[in-house]
C-alpha cells in the first residue's frame, strides 16, 4: 500500500471538519476519516471530484 501524503490528509481532514460545522475536540476522528477516505480513493478506479478541489488554508485564530 502506498503512503498517503500528510499534507493531503490534513487538507481532507480540514474539509470534513468544516463540513460538519467545525466541532471542537475531534481532530483525531477527522484525521482517521481522511486517511480512510484517501486510502479508499487510492484503491478506487475513479477519483472523486473532491480530490480535484483545493482546500483553503485554515484560518488563523484571533489574538
Amino acid at each position: 500500500m502506498a503512503e498517503i501524503d500528510h499534507e493531503k490528509i490534513r487538507i481532507v481532514a480540514y474539509e470534513l471538519w468544516e463540513r460538519d460545522g467545525a466541532p471542537e475536540g475531534r481532530a483525531d476522528d477527522y484525521w482517521h476519516a481522511a486517511v480512510k477516505l484517501l486510502s479508499d480513493e487510492a484503491h478506487s478506479a475513479e477519483p472523486t471530484d473532491r480530490a480535484a478541489t483545493p482546500m483553503p488554508t485554515p484560518p488563523t485564530p484571533p489574538i
